[in-house]
């Protein structure tokens, strides 16, 4: 049991750390998010062509 808390805590603090690590990155340089959408949108736009 012990060692379910103990794994549950140190995944729980690679998310949290993993999040905070994107949202400075996104603060500072403003690209991550921008990036994913925009290969999204050219990816349907190129499927609604053919």
């Amino acid at each position: 049991m012990q060692m379910a808390i103990t794994f549950m805590a140190v995944v729980a603090g690679m998310v949290f750390s993993l999040s905070v690590a994107l949202l400075a990155e996104e603060l500072i340089f403003g690209q991550v998010f921008r990036l994913f959408f925009a290969r999204q949108t050219a990816a349907m736009k190129s499927g609604q062509k053919r």
